[in-house]
């Protein structure tokens, strides 16, 4: 097949050719293209395909088209921020919604402050490649700080302002971090790290009383917002770090360069064909890439009007988006569900929303959500933070999250590759090559590197090792490499691809990636167990998996209750609360004696997994979490009300 798709473009100068001939060679010729193209299903696949890859192929050559200029000019996130701020300072950027009333800021006033974060910081002895963690909750100056730090060369980190404890305090170290600014609201998070900070300074928001802290909000007043004179940063250097959990561990720091920033507007910006008039709902956190990077991105590089809530409210939604004539929506697969779940309202066709994007909408909900909601254009993306894998399903076909051209194969250098149900080590032929999938033949999608490109590269994680396990070499030749993006997709024969599963040790709840060793980790460090293993199921008309943990108690009694020599659920679920994030707690638990091993001594998951948490199918205790009572109880009685939705989560 791909020795027939290299010469369809042979096939278009040869027609053009014939058109100018004789008959009779036009007939030869025409006859010869027949063939070396395989007939009738080279032109059945060109009519099902042809037009959604020119269509792609627009959006490539416009995302082209802006980057290549910037990288010519050796342009910064800021300085093109700086011209888009000076060309409509009285727009409004940012609308944070709230019932109390909304927030705002124009373009005027976000440039001004990010000019007074980069002169105070600079004043204060900060400089290129220094590290700034921004820890706070979504507001309207939330760019303001990473925007500032950016004009000076300081490489800001977005931390994710649910974790606590020795996740919070690792993404600080893991990139070295000479200071965190933080908001009132993260104070106490903060607080139950302060010891361990070390030498990092600390810089508070809005009101704190925490010692050891500089108020930032008090020193900013007299300084002056004037431009910065010099050149600090520029196209290929690192704008900050995201951070996502990857396929092991703690979270990991993924690099975020301008270039990649610059490509990810583009990409939305081009893909969804916005322009400057258009007004973007993005519902979801700012240390978000989805929000942080694309939506805020349109907002800085384009000049769109981006309006978000401090919290998701699916009874909102739409009324904001009425209220401020919000014209595109952002969504995530649970954002959807919540949506579609709601009760109808006066105001879910009285909208001006036009498209939607975002990633993770359920095929089953597809075309009931875009009927109900009068959606005209659903534009479905597949991405990874860090990855170089994008592609997208402009065209709205129900259920893609994007293509591999059947026709163009070289348009995305991506595939899907076969690996080990077990162990998740790709497989290999006598070459020593690996085994791409045969359509609809599940498997790991990855993608070609390719140093110095602005979509294809990988510019990695700030701790090494963590990058490296990101790579799998001798794909297609020997000696080349491809980022393996840890997720499981299926491929039509059009070259549609359908999201199947989460590889590795992820999975996805409550739009957070939930890294299970992470988990088991913390469960251990409680528990002093010997072996806890953690991973994800599916609950009937649920979005993502939910949280599982299987215990072992054999031999461990000091972590057991000395009266009955069971697992104190209680102190577990306490502690648990002050060590994990709300979406990383395990929703179940199953106790168990003993947990198999692979040759390699892992942990096997996969038959825990498919039992899931069936009582009448798992012989070992299972209990559910009772947000109530603060604990964790028996299963049994509350199964039914779990699997036909009378309790969710």
């Amino acid at each position: 097949m791909e020795a027939l798709a290299k010469y369809s473009l042979l096939a278009v100068i040869l027609a053009v050719v014939t058109t100018f001939s004789t008959w009779s060679m036009s007939v030869t010729a025409t006859l010869v293209v027949w063939t070396i193209l395989g007939g009738h299903y080279t032109l059945y696949l060109t009519y099902h395909t042809l037009f959604r890859d020119l269509r792609i192929a627009y959006v490539i050559l416009a995302i082209l088209y802006k980057n290549t200029g910037y990288r010519f000019r050796n342009s910064s996130v800021g300085e093109v921020f700086e011209k888009t701020a000076s060309a409509r300072p009285d727009k409004t950027m940012i609308v944070v919604c709230s019932d109390k009333g909304d927030t705002s800021i124009t373009f005027r006033d976000a440039q001004i402050k990010s000019r007074q974060i980069a002169r105070y910081f600079q004043s204060k002895g900060f400089g290129k490649g220094d590290v700034v963690a921004v820890l706070m909750e979504t507001r309207v100056d939330y760019p303001c700080y990473w925007l500032g730090l950016s004009m000076i060369g300081v490489i800001p980190t977005l931390v994710n302002c649910n974790l606590r404890d020795q996740s919070l305090l690792h993404s600080l170290t893991i990139v070295n971090s000479k200071a965190v600014i933080f908001s009132k609201d993260l104070q106490s998070a903060v607080s139950d790290i302060q010891d361990q900070l070390g030498s990092i300074s600390l810089y508070h928001i809005d009101q704190c009383d925490l010692p050891g802290c500089t108020n930032l909000t008090s020193d900013l007043s007299t300084v002056p917002s004037t431009p910065i004179p010099d050149k600090h940063a520029g196209y290929n250097d690192k704008l900050f770090y995201v951070y996502t959990s990857g396929t092991t561990g703690l979270p990991k720091a993924a690099t975020i360069k301008h270039s990649r920033h610059m490509f990810a507007t583009y990409a939305l910006f081009s893909g969804c064909i916005l322009n400057d008039q258009d007004v973007i709902y993005a519902p979801l956190p700012f240390y978000h890439t989805a929000a942080g990077v694309m939506t805020v991105g349109a907002a800085l590089l384009e000049g769109v009007t981006v309006v978000t809530r401090k919290k998701f409210s699916a009874s909102q939604y739409w009324t904001d988006c009425c209220r401020h004539n919000v014209t595109i929506g952002q969504y995530i697969g649970e954002i959807a569900r919540y949506l579609y779940a709601t009760k109808e309202g006066k105001d879910d066709r009285r909208h001006n929303v036009k498209i939607m994007f975002g990633n993770g909408l359920r095929p089953d909900i597809w075309q009931g959500f875009t009927d109900r909601f009068a959606i005209k254009q659903i534009c479905e993306f597949y991405g990874a933070t860090e990855g170089n894998c994008s592609t997208a399903n402009v065209t709205g076909k129900v259920g893609a999250v994007g293509f591999i051209s059947v026709l163009f194969p070289y348009m995305f250098p991506m595939c899907l590759l076969k690996v080990d149900k077990e162990t998740r080590i790709p497989l290999r032929d006598s070459r020593g090559l690996c085994i791409p999938c045969k359509t609809g033949e599940p498997g790991e999608l990855v993608g070609r590197i390719e140093r110095g490109h602005p979509v294809r590269d990988f510019h990695g994680y700030a701790d090494n090792s963590a990058t490296s396990k990101k790579i799998v070499v001798d794909v297609w030749k020997k000696g080349d490499m491809c980022f393996r993006t840890g997720d499981i997709l299926v491929m039509d024969k059009f070259g549609w691809l359908y999201f199947k599963d989460r590889a590795g040790d992820t999975f996805r709840w409550k739009g957070e990636n939930v890294s299970t060793t992470e988990v088991e980790a913390v469960i251990s460090s409680i528990l002093g167990l010997k072996a806890v293993v953690v991973y994800g199921v599916q609950i009937p008309g649920t979005e993502g998996r939910a949280g599982m943990a299987a215990i072992t108690v054999d031999g461990n009694e000091a972590a057991l209750n000395d009266q009955n020599k069971t697992i104190d659920l209680k102190r577990l679920y306490q502690d648990l609360t002050k060590k994990l994030p709300a979406y990383a707690r395990p929703i179940f638990l199953r106790i168990v004696e003993s947990i198999d091993t692979t040759s390699t001594h892992k942990l096997k998951k996969r038959d825990l997994q498919s039992e899931g948490f069936d009582p009448s199918q798992v012989s070992d205790p299972l209990f559910v979490v009772d947000p109530l009572n603060q604990d964790y109880v028996p299963i049994e009685e509350q199964y039914q009300n779990i699997t036909n939705g009378n309790i969710r989560f």
